[in-house]
């Protein structure tokens, strides 16, 4: 199936992005969670450049993107040296193990560390901070697009058929 329109990118955002990382969110599985919103930010990036999406090697750059153009700036700040990339998506997308420089934390930043801090080497996250935010985000990514602000790219998916004996 090849995605043309602003309505089919559209609910590509919300049904292949929002909604599979709300449902792991609320399984309370933090670390696929983490895992699926920092591969949601590159997806987010890769609206924003000028290459195809399936582009091989735009990873930290796309993300990047994302961050400084969709997300509030303490993202960003938190973002220098790629410091977000390498703990939120790199680290986790290829070894599905946190390194010893992100804490990984389930629900609401109400701790007393804080989403996005950074103390003693460590950066705290909290997941429905960063969903909170991932899903003002993938918004705005919307608003651009039904405002014609970014041009829209050829998507193609496969099918995602799900399994019919699956008990929920």
């Amino acid at each position: 199936m090849i995605i043309n329109t602003s309505e089919e990118h559209i609910d590509f955002l919300n049904t292949n992005l929002l909604i599979p990382i709300r449902k792991v969110l609320d399984t309370h599985d933090s670390v696929f969670g983490f895992m699926l919103m920092g591969q949601a930010i590159e997806i987010l990036g890769s609206y924003l450049d000028n290459k195809p999406i399936r582009a091989k090697q735009q990873s930290a750059s796309r993300f990047s993107l994302a961050i400084y153009k969709l997300f509030p700036s303490k993202y960003t700040e938190i973002n220098r040296n790629n410091l977000l990339y390498i703990q939120l998506r790199a680290c986790l997308t290829h070894t599905f193990i946190p390194s010893g420089n992100v804490s990984l934390n389930f629900g609401l930043d109400e701790k007393e560390k804080h989403h996005l801090e950074l103390e003693n080497g460590v950066l705290y996250l909290y997941s429905e901070n960063l969903y909170s935010d991932l899903k003002n985000a993938v918004e705005r990514l919307i608003r651009n697009i039904k405002s014609n602000k970014i041009r829209l790219k050829k998507l193609s998916i496969g099918e995602i058929n799900p399994n019919p004996n699956r008990q929920v």
